[in-house]
C-alpha cells in the first residue's frame, strides 16, 4: 500500500443506535408478555438493530494515489469507469462499474463531512470515470464555473457564456438586420408573393 493513504471508519453512531435498538427491542418484547401486539415493534426494532449493525461493522475505505480498498478488496483508479449515487445522504451508497462490466457497490455509514471528503476523493482520482452519467472533465468544469460564482448560486440559473462586449455585438448586429429588414416575416410574404 502507498505511503499516504487517508482511511474512512465507519461511524460509531450507528453502533450506538443499533444498541439503542436492541433495548428498545428487549423492553417491547417484555411489554409484549402482557400485550401481545407489543411483538410487532418489538419486531421492527430488532430488524432495525440488525440492520444499524451490519452498517457498523462494513470494512474501512483506504484511499491512496494508485488505488482504493474496500476491506481487503484492492481497486485501481484505472479500473473505475462509472461512479452512481443514490439518493441516500447517509449512508453513502455507491454502484461503481469497473471495467470488463465488474459491479461493485460502496456503502459507507459515515458522518456528512466524511462522506463529503470522500466522494470529492473518488470524484478527482476516477479520471477515466462518468459520475452519475457526466463526464470527468465536464463534471470539474461545471464544478469549477459553479464555485466561480459562489457557492450559494442557484443550479438553475444559466452559465454565461458570452462576456459583455460579445452581448453588445450581438445586439449591434440584431438591430441592423432588424432595420434593414431581413428578420421581418412580413417582408418575406411580400416577396413571395411579387416573385409568383
Amino acid at each position: 500500500m502507498e505511503s499516504a493513504v487517508e482511511i474512512y471508519q465507519p461511524s460509531r453512531l450507528y453502533a450506538r443506535v443499533g444498541w439503542g435498538a436492541v433495548a428498545g427491542s428487549a423492553v417491547c418484547i417484555l411489554c409484549g408478555l402482557r400485550a401481545p401486539l407489543a411483538f410487532i415493534p418489538a419486531l421492527l426494532c430488532a430488524i432495525t438493530a440488525a440492520g444499524l449493525c451490519w452498517l457498523s461493522t462494513r470494512p474501512p475505505i483506504r484511499i491512496g494515489e494508485a488505488q482504493f480498498n474496500i476491506g481487503e478488496r484492492a481497486i485501481a483508479w484505472r479500473e473505475v469507469r462509472e461512479i452512481n449515487s443514490s439518493r441516500f445522504v447517509s449512508p453513502l451508497i455507491l454502484q461503481l462499474k469497473l471495467t470488463n462490466c465488474r459491479r461493485k457497490t460502496l456503502i459507507f455509514p459515515g458522518e456528512p463531512e466524511r462522506i463529503a471528503r470522500l466522494m470529492y476523493q473518488l470524484r478527482r482520482n476516477s479520471q477515466l470515470a462518468m459520475f452519475d452519467g457526466v463526464a470527468y472533465r465536464d463534471y470539474w468544469t461545471w464544478t469549477t464555473l459553479t464555485a466561480l460564482h459562489g457557492e450559494n448560486q442557484n443550479m438553475e440559473q444559466p452559465v454565461r457564456m458570452l462576456s459583455s462586449d460579445d452581448e453588445d455585438e450581438i445586439e449591434r448586429m440584431y438591430q441592423k438586420l432588424k432595420t434593414v429588414g431581413h428578420l421581418d416575416r412580413g417582408s418575406d410574404t411580400s416577396q413571395s408573393s411579387h416573385e409568383d
